[in-house]
């Protein structure tokens, strides 16, 4: 293609083609984190107007709102002429930060409560959710874009060497929290007779589990597995020496986007109460002067913070009164707390 002298040179067909598929992750992302939004209107706004506003549910805030504004910033860069390209390109890529750490504390609040605000905990968690902030600030400045061609593209000239610490610190940090939990919940149940290949597999499974935590277990970590899996493969992509430059940093913001809402629904999902639409776990009610055992839907439990629910399953050997019958409790607290009855756990957002 000819150009007049005073023209810009075009862009080379390879790199074209790299910001169109880049642009088109990018909306994709942005369009997935959109539905997810609309989907959970109802949700947040019970969240929000309807619950104690906490620290944790103003983390939740935060990292939707957000991982939404970097994703459309970021599929604008890629897919609009912008007249002021490195501007844009700081401006979007200062809610990198906000958005990673804002997910992060929605882990740690979890692995806190989880090991019961332990002190050690907190500080180890504490440290890494610090580690995670530190690295997530040098995305802004880590990089540089420039306008080409005639018709203005923007495109990113300069990436530094340090930008991939940011991606290795949150992989770090999921995968730690993720195997505390599931180490924390899954060591409660141990059996002394279990093979060492059996007690990883529980990391995973949550085997010998008591149903009502064991649901809990998969509704969470299957949701942070998730999360760990993409931050590995993002990272990856930013270190395979093969990857063509444009196309290093093309997972981020799907990575983005799943982490956020991977650990918000964990979040809501536990906070409200939610199960998988009518997914029924049984919750065995035992009674020594019963003949048998019965069980009833956790679907049927409602979650309020503060508030202690009461349910009672009627056994078939039965006559009335008392007897047959056990009570369970279930609690969520202001924080998120989840707590049940002969079942040394607690769950939290």
């Amino acid at each position: 293609m000819s150009h007049s002298s005073g023209g810009s040179p075009e862009l080379p067909a390879n790199i074209k083609s790299q910001i169109q598929v880049s642009a088109c992750v990018f909306a994709g992302s942005s369009a997935v984190l959109v539905w997810d939004i609309l989907h959970n209107l109802r949700n947040d706004y019970s969240l929000l107007f309807e619950h104690k506003v906490t620290l944790a549910s103003g983390s939740y805030v935060v990292s939707r709102l957000a991982s939404l504004i970097y994703a459309l910033g970021l599929t604008l860069f890629a897919s609009y002429p912008l007249p002021a390209c490195n501007t844009a390109f700081l401006a979007f890529n200062s809610f990198y930060p906000i958005t990673v750490t804002a997910t992060a504390f929605l882990f740690f609040f979890r692995v806190r409560a989880i090991y019961r605000a332990s002190r050690l905990a907190t500080l180890i968690f504490g440290f890494l959710w610090l580690s995670v902030l530190a690295t997530s600030t040098t995305i802004p400045i880590s990089g540089r874009a420039i306008s080409f061609g005639d018709r203005p593209q923007c495109i990113v000239a300069h990436g530094a060497a340090y930008n991939g610490s940011s991606g290795v610190t949150i992989t770090v940090h999921d995968t730690i929290v993720f195997f505390a939990i599931s180490y924390r919940l899954v060591s409660n149940f141990a059996q002394e007779d279990q093979t060492r290949g059996e007690k990883i597999r529980g990391l995973f499974s949550g085997a010998n589990l008591p149903a009502f935590s064991k649901a809990l277990f998969n509704e969470g970590q299957m949701y942070y597995m998730i999360t760990v899996v993409t931050n590995v493969i993002t990272t990856a992509m930013v270190y395979i020496p093969t990857t063509r430059p444009l196309y290093r940093g093309l997972l981020v913001i799907p990575n983005v986007a799943v982490s956020s809402i991977m650990a918000c629904r964990v979040y809501r999902n536990t906070k409200l109460g939610l199960t998988h639409g009518n997914m029924d776990l049984v919750l065995p009610t035992l009674n020594p002067s019963a003949s048998e055992s019965r069980s009833i839907p956790l679907s049927v439990v409602h979650f309020c913070p503060q508030r202690t629910e009461l349910l009672s399953a009627p056994d078939s050997g039965s006559t009335g009164g008392q007897s047959g019958t056990r009570d369970i409790t279930l609690k969520v607290t202001d924080s998120g707390f989840l707590s049940a009855p002969h079942d040394d756990t607690e769950i939290a957002p």
